[in-house]
């Protein structure tokens, strides 16, 4: 079987090339270690998506040029890391990259370990003004949940709600329906 050469590393072998730069050069350039950039290069090391964003940056590419390829390389082929997953959420959260995220979130949901980081991620962006990141992690966390009955579905449930409400009253009635059944689940302060 034929291994196939990552594409973020072809991409700055063929940048490299073209402008005559060395390994050593672009470390300097991107600020980061020579040995780092070699393992990137080579497709030996693994990437986080700073270090994403550092390359991309170097090469005058908008931050998030490489994401789909990332979440191709990184966290389809390899297992499941939190550690690298939870900071690709937020910088796509940040870049408004809500079909990467949706791609991420859509294999985290088949593992339930992953279901409470999710819920946090969901408040965290639901408090610093990310509603529709939110909103869809809310969405999956609830989907997910839809046969227990936890609190955490009625948080989600609740958010969800706060997040529709609007000027439109048929909507905000169909919203409310919605709700409706979580309401005695929820904690009092919420």
């Amino acid at each position: 079987m034929e291994e196939i050469t990552p594409m973020i590393s072809t991409e700055i072998k063929k940048y490299l090339k073209q402008n005559d730069i060395t390994l050593t050069e672009f470390g300097h350039i991107i600020d980061l270690n020579v040995g780092t950039v070699s393992g990137i290069v080579s497709g030996n090391r693994s990437i986080s998506v700073n270090q994403l964003d550092r390359i991309t940056a170097g090469m005058g590419l908008p931050p998030d040029h490489f994401y789909e390829f990332y979440i191709e390389e990184f966290i389809l082929e390899s297992p499941l890391n939190w550690r690298k997953i939870s900071p690709f959420l937020y910088r796509c959260v940040e870049l408004g990259r809500l079909d990467c995220i949706k791609r991420v979130v859509s294999l985290l949901l088949d593992t339930s370990v992953y279901i409470p980081l999710l819920f946090e991620v969901a408040e965290d962006l639901f408090s610093k003004g990310y509603p529709d990141a939110a909103a869809y992690l809310y969405e999956s966390v609830a989907e997910s949940e839809r046969k227990q009955h936890s609190e955490r579905l009625a948080v989600c449930q609740y958010r969800l709600f706060s997040l529709r409400i609007g000027k439109d009253q048929a909507r905000n009635l169909q919203t409310a329906v919605r709700f409706e059944p979580f309401v005695d689940r929820l904690d009092e302060i919420e």
